[in-house]
């Protein structure tokens, strides 16, 4: 008796089970529809506002990149003209510098052989005017031995003497001027 309880348990749960679904199609069937058509709506809706904001999304990453890119590409353009400006400066300074430094090292070597010229001009001149005032210092004792010795070989007075002395003394004095 149990083994037929079981066999007969199948078919009436499966009748029930049919009766129990027309049942509900008649009374939630046109409600459960509507729902699943607004449901359906609602997700077509969602899905589309999904789609718009992923367009949205990606239009304003893209801007972004472009804003980034634009923003990279400017900045590189001016470090580069930064840098070759330095660069530049650089070589006119490093130009400038070298220029400089010849120019000192011209100077100094002009420097050096005026300094050399002169010191062998002021050498050569002091040489002939110490000449000049041996010659002259010789023959002014030359001239002063002659005039003692016709002093002494001659009888001359005082006042001759005197005079000779005199003459003699100015005679020096116009030399040295």
């Amino acid at each position: 008796m149990a083994k037929e309880k079981t066999k007969e348990s199948p078919p009436t749960d499966s009748a029930e089970k049919t009766e129990l679904g027309q049942l509900r199609e008649i009374l939630f069937g046109q409600s459960n529809r509507d729902f699943q058509h607004q449901l359906d709506q609602l997700s077509a809706r969602v899905e589309q506002h999904i789609q718009q904001l992923s367009s949205q999304l990606d239009e304003q990453v893209k801007q972004l990149n472009s804003t980034i890119d634009s923003r990279f590409d400017t900045l590189s353009k001016q470090l580069s003209e930064d840098s070759q400006q330095h660069q530049q400066n650089q070589g006119e300074l490093k130009a400038l510098h070298d220029t400089l430094k010849s120019e000192l090292e011209m100077a100094e070597a002009s420097a050096h052989d005026e300094t050399g010229k002169l010191d062998t001009r002021l050498k050569k001149e002091m040489d002939e005017l110490e000449s000049m005032f041996n010659q002259r210092h010789q023959a002014l004792l030359e001239r002063l031995q002659q005039v003692t010795a016709e002093l002494s070989t001659s009888k001359t007075d005082r006042k001759t003497l005197a005079n000779l002395l005199s003459t003699m003394a100015s005679n020096l004095a116009t030399d040295q001027s």
